[in-house]
């Protein structure tokens, strides 16, 4: 009598990756923390450059370096950009008292409110910060194309 061939041992399922939670830039804490501390202008500094080069870095935009923050928002802003088209110009006007000195000392409000709101924008919530299984924070820059500029008075 043959004996019945042994039953191979179950060969184990990989069970699937953590999904990954979306988290704040750690931007948000650091300005955060300015604007509790009461370095309202640092913070809105802090806010509008960091966002600015996080949209820079989204769609791939290389500027000439002689270009300003307000060429930037005339020539480069698109409609496929979503409400950055409009949220990132409010941050520049909370901004550019700051950058020229002009005018009383600034308030710090609503730029965590602005800052939320453009880094749930798609584009920008792929640059956010990621937290793994493993609790270790990464950055996932999106692939993007840099678009040409609009010539000299063209409105759009």
């Amino acid at each position: 009598m043959s004996a019945t061939p042994a039953r191979p041992s179950p060969v184990p399922r990989p069970t699937p990756a953590a999904p990954l939670e979306a988290a704040p830039p750690p931007l948000f804490a650091k300005v955060d923390a300015l604007l509790k501390q009461g370095k309202s202008a640092e913070a809105i500094s802090l806010a509008y450059r960091s966002t600015e080069d996080d949209v820079r870095r989204a769609f791939g935009l290389k500027l000439p370096k002689q270009w300003t923050h307000r060429e930037l928002l005339e020539r480069y802003l698109r409609p496929d950009m979503g409400l950055l088209v409009t949220l990132l110009p409010q941050l520049y006007a909370k901004y550019e008292p700051v950058r020229y000195g002009s005018g009383p000392p600034p308030s710090g409000d609503g730029v965590m409110e602005l800052l939320r709101k453009i880094y749930a924008e798609p584009s920008l919530r792929r640059l956010s910060w990621t937290i793994g299984a493993d609790s270790t924070l990464t950055s996932r820059p999106a692939a993007a194309r840099a678009p040409a500029p609009r010539p000299a008075g063209d409105s759009g």
